[in-house]
């Protein structure tokens, strides 16, 4: 037949007239059929009917639509079924969108700039592994010397800044980037330009579209517009584009100035590296090419090893998708949290299976009788997995709304307490199609099976009684298949929760060296061009600090404790040992009077620094208890001397071992320097205080501002709150997998419950036939339970081997325990029984007191 027709046949009023028509056609053939033999060999007239409809018409459309129409009346027609299915679709669904969201932010999404696929990451290694950044005379090497790049771009990390506005100020996130930043990105910028040869002799700044829209109302003047940074002036000369928040995964910085503002004594400053290098390949260079060709650089870079420094070689990977120390810190935590919550919806399908397979038993005399009257078993099949992935696109709805809610949560999560992360989270095509495919994927999974055993029933379903057919199903069979996987899979979420649980209270209850409680930490800095006399701003602003009520002692520090960045000396010459690069190096820190009683830091001998000691005095030193035991062994340390940027250090004291900036580390050799012998820079201001210490923040800033109105305050936090902040990878996962395991454990409760109270409810004549023949209701509730325990003892089993041979996976996270631990095992398998054995209790409860009357009229 004709498109036209076949079109005309989807309206409901040319649908009508054709289906009349046809009717009237086949009951003029019936009439005139001569005989018996001819009518037969015509057949039924609703197959005619639906074999005609075949020919000159969309058969597939109209049954699509009508599967649709049933489905949607099923689901009303049984709303606690349905509201159980979709609440545990759309958690388990939700929760894989959530993650596959983050995982898409920090993993996969690449950089909106042109041709992100040529850009490659730059990063300097030394001889240990360890990865670090660039300094600026590095910098300049490998963007003038390269063959392999058409162009290598720098920027520092960002940081907070008072930004400048006619008579309002406002704290701004501020990087500082190369000349040539947006150029080698291919970024244009929305309104204005962006840096130029044009821009000579005057300070200039890019603002991000956030800062734009948040402090200029979008305001095309808002070019050529002067602001303040840090006491400088600076003109914006232009907008980035909305999409375009900066190379570093993580970060949005709110303004971009150039590195040529930062004075030259600090951004040339050896040893000083701070700068992410990345480049653009040549049209036909390999990473691998570029990799040999800087290489070929390493004498010539400043901070190389074969000049003093620490850079053994360089590192070049792809640069698609930005650069990112979150991807380095959660690409295991996410990828471990994408197989628990992919668990959690196995369990969610395996739960709604087993009740799908419950419902289905109700549905039997239908089905048989749709198969008696001719009904193929694929067009029944077809219409029960369309009832499946119905419900679970309404599931999927709900998850993605689910996920899009979670967001900010997540985000709370990864970036740990008191720190700030930006990313986007927004659904875009990938994560829709993600959404798309699990959801439509979920729907076979827990609607194949119920449906291909509800058509293995023929016309002698419709002879038998409601218990025979329960009578005819196996004793293990599919159904307890399905609650036994649930009971194996929520164990393993179980002993994973329970290992990442374990891991975060040995990571807060190890000794790690020092007292973190009622420790407040400020950050502190000086103007940009302003060098302040550090001794003497040192010892005015401990007395001034100290006379703070509520503040027991203070002290300072050029790196904060559990800071991501330390500071590491070579060059250190003990006696007796050779000047090799590997026993000269030691991390360090530079510290003021009392530093030891602020943070609680124990000296196991010696004495800590005092006001005493200042540049005339003599040169003194702490070491920790892994410099000593190296270059010391049994001998006593105190007194002994060691030469360092060719002066003799006294040895004053042995400090305890303690985590300076991770953790899970250990052993790490560290010296500590005194800050007035060296007149050296500070960073930290560290106070103990005997009441909360946020109540003293307001005195504090007060303090520094009438000691030098030229030092600024940056970051405040506790030392707690620090500690909580390196915990986030961890606490990540610990959250989410707990809130997981005990997702499963109410998805597993609900399984069995459901399906039990079907079975009861199916064995009821049984039930009340034993009870009339003299049964207990004790023996009735014990034979309910045995039930559960054919189940239960199985899934366990099984769920111990899984999570025996799947531990290793997450062992690089775990602190202090092995993740075989039989002790986690052993408490997850017995809060699992009792939750599994509680849910078949209850139906088990009420089967032992049916009345036998009543049940044997049960039918």
């Amino acid at each position: 037949m004709s498109i036209i027709r076949k079109l005309k046949y989807l309206i409901p009023s040319h649908r009508r007239a054709l289906e009349q028509d046809m009717r009237e056609e086949l009951e003029s053939l019936t009439a005139i059929a001569e005989s018996q033999e001819a009518r037969r060999e015509l057949g039924n007239l609703t197959r005619a009917a639906e074999e005609a409809r075949a020919v000159w018409s969309w058969t597939w459309f109209e049954q699509l639509r009508g599967d649709v129409r049933y489905a949607s009346r099923t689901m009303r027609h049984s709303p606690g079924f349905t509201a159980t299915a979709l609440l545990s679709l759309a958690l388990g669904i939700g929760a894989n969108t959530a993650i596959f969201s983050l995982i898409n932010a920090i993993l996969l999404r690449a950089l909106p700039v042109s041709h992100p696929e040529a850009l490659a990451v730059l990063s300097s290694v030394s001889r240990d592994g360890s990865v670090d950044n660039f300094g600026y005379p590095d910098y300049l090497v490998v963007r003038n010397q390269n063959r392999a790049f058409s162009g290598v771009l720098a920027a520092s990390g960002q940081a907070r800044v008072d930004v400048g506005m006619g008579a309002e100020t406002e704290l701004a996130q501020r990087k500082l980037v190369s000349d040539n930043y947006f150029a080698v990105l291919g970024v244009q910028p929305l309104i204005g330009h962006v840096f130029s040869n044009e821009d000579k002799g005057i300070q200039v700044a890019v603002i991000s579209h956030r800062f734009w829209e948040r402090s200029f109302a979008g305001s095309p003047s808002v070019i050529g517009r002067q602001i303040d940074l840090d006491g400088l002036p600076f003109t914006i000369v232009g907008v980035a584009p909305r999409e375009f928040v900066g190379e570093t995964v993580g970060e949005a910085p709110d303004i971009w100035a150039t590195l040529s503002s930062m004075p030259a004594s600090r951004r040339d400053l050896p040893g000083f590296t701070w700068l992410n290098l990345m480049a653009r390949l040549k049209p036909g260079v390999q990473a691998q090419q570029a990799r040999a060709n800087l290489n070929l650089l390493l004498p010539q870079l400043p901070n190389s090893v074969s000049r003093g420094g620490f850079i053994d070689r360089i590192s070049v990977q792809r640069g698609d998708r930005g650069s990112s120390g979150l991807r380095d810190s959660f690409s295991v935590p996410l990828n471990i949290l994408m197989a628990v919550v992919a668990v959690v919806l196995l369990i969610a399908c395996a739960n709604l299976a087993s009740l799908q397979l419950a419902r289905a038993a109700s549905r039997q005399r239908e089905i048989a009788t749709r198969l008696a009257i001719g009904a193929g078993r694929s067009r029944i099949v077809r219409q029960l997995m369309i009832e499946s992935v119905l419900l679970a696109l309404l599931g999927g709805l709900l998850g993605l709304l689910f996920a899009v809610w979670s967001q900010r949560l997540l985000l709370n999560l990864v970036a740990g307490i008191g720190r700030t992360i930006t990313l986007d989270l927004r659904p875009d095509f990938r994560v829709l199609l993600f959404t798309g495919a699990i959801s439509v994927t979920t729907g076979v999974l827990f609607g194949l099976a119920p449906a291909i055993k509800a058509v293995r029933y023929n016309a002698e379903a419709l002879k038998l009684t409601t218990h025979q057919l329960s009578d005819r199903q196996r004793r293990w069979g599919l159904k307890d298949g399905l609650i036994a996987i649930q009971v194996a899979l929520s164990l393993v979420l179980l002993v994973v929760g329970g290992l990442f649980i374990r891991t975060i209270r040995n990571l807060k209850t190890q000794d790690v060296g020092f007292r973190a409680a009622n420790v407040l930490s400020v950050q502190l800095s000086s103007q940009r061009e302003y060098q302040p006399n550090w001794a003497s701003v040192i010892v005015t602003l401990l007395r001034r600090t100290e006379a703070i009520p509520g503040v027991q002692v203070a002290s300072v520090s050029f790196n904060k404790i559990l800071a991501n960045d330390g500071s590491g000396v070579s060059g250190l010459k003990f006696d007796g040992y050779p000047p090799t690069r590997e026993n000269q190096r030691a991390q360090a820190n530079w510290v003021g009077p009392n530093y030891f009683e602020t943070s609680g830091i124990t000296l196991l001998e010696g004495r800590g620094f005092s006001p005493a000691d200042t540049s005339t005095a003599q040169k003194v030193a702490i070491i920790n208890q892994t410099v000593a035991r190296h270059y010391f062994g049994n001998r006593r340390a105190v007194g002994q001397r060691f030469e360092f940027n060719k002066e003799q250090y006294k040895i004053i004291a042995v400090a305890k071992n303690a985590k300076y900036l991770d953790l899970r580390e250990s052993n790490v050799p560290f010296v500590y320097f005194a800050a007035l012998q060296n007149n050296s820079e500070i960073h930290s201001l560290e106070i103990r205080t005997s009441i909360p210490p946020l109540t003293v923040v307001g005195a504090v800033r007060k303090v520094v501002r009438e000691i030098d109105p030229h030092l600024r305050i940056g970051k405040i936090t506790t030392l707690e709150k620090r500690i909580n902040q390196k915990l986030a990878p961890e606490f990540l996962v610990a959250d989410i997998a707990g809130f997981f395991s005990g997702l499963t454990l109410l998805l597993v409760s609900i399984g069995i419950y459901g399906t039990l109270a079907y079975t009861v409810a199916r064995r009821a004549n049984e039930i009340g036939i034993r009870m009339a023949l003299g049964a207990r209701a004790a023996t009735v509730l014990s034979m309910i339970l045995r039930d559960v325990l054919w189940v239960l003892v199985p899934g366990l089993a099984a769920g111990v081997a899984v999570a025996l041979s799947v531990g290793r996976l997450v062992a690089s996270m775990l602190f202090g325990l092995k993740p075989t631990d039989l002790s986690t095992i052993a408490l997850a398998a017995l809060v699992l029984s009792a939750a599994t054995l509680a849910a078949g209790y209850i139906p088990a409860r009420r089967a032992s007191r049916v009345d036998p009357a009543t049940a044997l009229r049960f039918e």
